[in-house]
């Protein structure tokens, strides 16, 4: 439109001046000059344009880079809060195995055990942690028994307590909740007591409060309070009347279970610790066509005592059950008892560890004792190889299980991960 209404100007300057001053060469040359002041003008107007054209274009294309720019920072944020959280989750697969060989007087030598134990753990920041146990072990038929030791999560509430729920190890003694893993054990078998259907109870499914006290002087200390579904009480398939104590999904139509445990650690190595419970069993009566459940007085009741010291390990444990009378039952009540004491010393330069244990076993129809001693192999601290021998003693030869008579060379290769 410039160029437009500067050319018309121009025109009508150039006719007008040819029409009225032909022969003047003054105004000639006054008209050359108006002339190029208008080249010169429509030169600087076209200059101008182009710079403004320019800076438009440079600001559109400005403005996008802005945009382009926030909305990459805005991705990178949301990426941020993303591996924020993902840097407070952890998760760990560990676990062991174990392999057996077992030589039992009046028997044939046998492989007679593979077991295979993945754990999983996963831990969210300092807010909450998760840990499960699944537990694979081939049968006899060469079937695999599978079966969940535990399944629970804890909710950290402070730096001194933490609340569990779920399935987990019974936090009444020692053994069952620490030391049963293979790799662990320093014996290829448990304590007379101490497996499913013994004296010692296995697991629970409920709540627990857990954690340690503020250390006083030099003495520290650790707790743990639970409530949980009851133990069930009767005659199990070979024949024996046993409490099971291990984890249930269900009241069994009687109230929980409550119990704890409470342990110092007066010196470096050492830890003293007292455990019990109390509530009901539940014991099922069939009459007629009905099947119901009656309640049984429930208590239980132990202490323990580990120290370790410069090679040196000695562990001791007591632990009891007992259930009470009831009138509708035909079965007795009575008490459950296990207990042990072991000692090993590992000899570091030549990774050796020599073991001796005794432990027996006590309940209304059966009592047996039990030596064992074993030399162990340490590949590594988690890589362990086990050889023992176990003497054992049934003191009612007419015992439903009276081959506790039959004494045991045992081998085992077990180890951590």
């Amino acid at each position: 439109m410039k160029r437009f209404v500067i050319g018309i100007t121009l025109s009508s300057v150039v006719a007008s001046t040819l029409l009225g001053v032909q022969d003047d060469a003054l105004e000639v040359k006054q008209l050359r000059q108006e002339m190029n002041e208008l080249k010169q003008m429509m030169f600087e107007l076209k200059r101008s344009n182009e710079k403004l054209t320019g800076y438009t274009e440079k600001d559109a294309v400005s403005a996008s880079s802005e945009r382009e720019f926030s909305k990459l920072k805005s991705t990178v944020e949301e990426m941020k809060t993303e591996l924020e959280g993902n840097s407070k989750s952890g998760f760990q697969l560990a676990g062991y195995a174990a392999f057996d060989w077992t030589d039992a007087q009046g028997a044939d030598n046998e492989f007679s055990g593979v077991k295979f134990a993945p754990i999983f753990h996963y831990q969210y920041g300092q807010i909450f942690q998760f840990e499960g146990e699944l537990e694979f072990i081939s049968q006899d038929n060469g079937e695999v028994e599978t079966e969940l030791e535990y399944a629970a999560g804890t909710l950290f509430l402070n730096d001194y307590m933490g609340l569990q729920m779920g399935k987990f190890l019974s936090p009444l003694g020692q053994y069952v909740q620490n030391l049963h893993p293979s790799w662990i054990n320093k014996l290829p078998s448990n304590p007379l007591g101490f497996g499913h259907d013994g004296a010692a109870p296995t697991s629970n499914v409920g709540i627990a409060l857990r954690g340690g006290l503020p250390q006083v002087a030099d003495i520290r200390s650790n707790y743990v309070v639970f409530v949980s579904n009851a133990p069930t009480y009767g005659v199990a398939d070979d024949g024996d009347v046993v409490i099971d104590a291990s984890g249930k999904t269900t009241a069994s139509d009687v109230s929980k279970t409550w119990g704890g445990r409470f342990a110092v650690n007066p010196v470096a190595g050492m830890e003293i610790g007292v455990s019990g419970a109390i509530g009901k069993a539940a014991e099922g009566i069939t009459v007629g066509a009905d099947t119901f459940n009656i309640a049984r007085d429930y208590d239980a009741y132990g202490f323990d005592i580990m120290y370790n010291a410069n090679g040196f390990d000695f562990k001791a444990e007591h632990i009891e059950q007992h259930i009470g009378e009831n009138s509708a039952s035909a079965l007795e009540g009575g008490k459950w008892r296990a207990r042990y004491a072991q000692a090993s010393y590992q000899f570091t330069s030549l990774k050796i560890e020599p073991v001796l244990r005794y432990s027996d076993y006590h309940n209304p129809e059966q009592e047996k004792n039990q030596w064992a001693v074993g030399v162990n192999y340490l590949f590594a601290n988690n890589v362990i190889a086990k050889l023992a021998y176990e003497y054992n003693t049934d003191e009612d030869d007419d015992a439903v299980s009276s081959s506790a008579n039959d004494n045991r060379v045992l081998a085992q290769f077990a180890f951590g991960f």
